[in-house]
Order: structure tokens, then C-alpha cells, then sequence
């Protein structure tokens, strides 16, 4: 996501531990540490036009005050999103197209997906266990 809205011109903040600062700042965003004191680190930063809360780690009422306005706030990670009045989106607009865009900026060399595991078939389930505890630098894949 990070990379794909670079590649539209988009100034992206990214909030990662202090170990994923360099790694925010090679996919192209401008890094902080989350924990107390982000909000002040993010303005620090620059404007927050529009905010995306991939994590769901309870930071919706945050992401409002710093856009200042709920409808410039999406998440698709915390389900009580809607009592801010912020809009939950699953997956939104045409799949097709999405992955003819990530296709065309692979082959510029504009979008790298890391790929922190590989598991068979069989381990599917590890997987998913290792996909819940989160924080890794790369995408689990199954290889059928």
C-alpha cells in the first residue's frame, strides 16, 4: 500500500517500531515510532491529509483528531471504527484492476513484496498462526 501510493505522488507517514525505521524509510515513507507521544511525532512530520489504520490497534480516535474529520479516516483492521465515524473497508474497488496496477509496478521495479516465509500446502495452518502474531517484514506465502 505503502509503495503504490508513493508511486501516485502521495507524502506517506508511517508509524513503526524503532528496529522498522530504516525499512519504513526504504519503502519510501517518512518514519516515527509509534507509542506515547506519536500523534505530536506524525505532525512533526507534516500535514495528515487522510489517514489509513492497517493495524487495528486502537488508534482510530487519534487518526481522526490529526485529519480532523473522520471521513478522511479508513480502516480495515478495527471493527469499531463506525462509533468514531470512520469508515471499515474489506476490499474496495475492482480486484482486476488493483492487480493490473501492482502488475504494471512490479515490472517499473516501483513495488517489491517481500516475502518473509514460504510454507507448503500442508503448513497452511502454521501459517496462519504465524500470520496472527504479526510483526514481520514480509508476506507468508503457501506454495501449492
Amino acid at each position: 500500500m505503502l509503495q503504490i501510493a508513493r508511486d501516485r505522488g502521495i507524502k506517506v507517514i508511517g508509524t513503526a517500531s524503532a528496529a522498522n525505521q530504516d525499512y519504513l524509510r526504504d519503502l519510501g515513507a517518512l518514519a516515527t515510532t509509534y507509542g506515547d507521544g506519536w500523534t505530536e511525532r506524525v505532525r512533526r512530520l507534516g500535514p495528515v491529509d487522510a489517514a489509513l489504520d492497517l493495524s487495528g490497534s486502537g488508534v482510530v480516535p487519534e487518526l481522526v483528531e490529526l485529519t480532523g474529520d473522520p471521513r478522511k479516516v479508513v480502516t480495515i483492521a478495527d471493527l469499531g471504527a463506525s462509533a468514531f465515524g470512520v469508515r471499515f473497508s474489506g476490499v474496495a474497488g475492482s480486484v482486476p484492476d488493483a492487480l493490473a496496477e501492482a502488475a504494471a509496478l512490479i515490472a517499473r521495479g516501483k513495488l517489491h513484496i517481500p516475502v518473509a516465509r514460504s510454507y507448503t500446502l500442508g503448513e497452511a495452518a502454521a501459517a496462519h498462526l504465524d500470520s496472527k502474531a504479526g510483526h514481520t517484514r514480509g508476506r507468508r506465502v503457501i506454495v501449492v
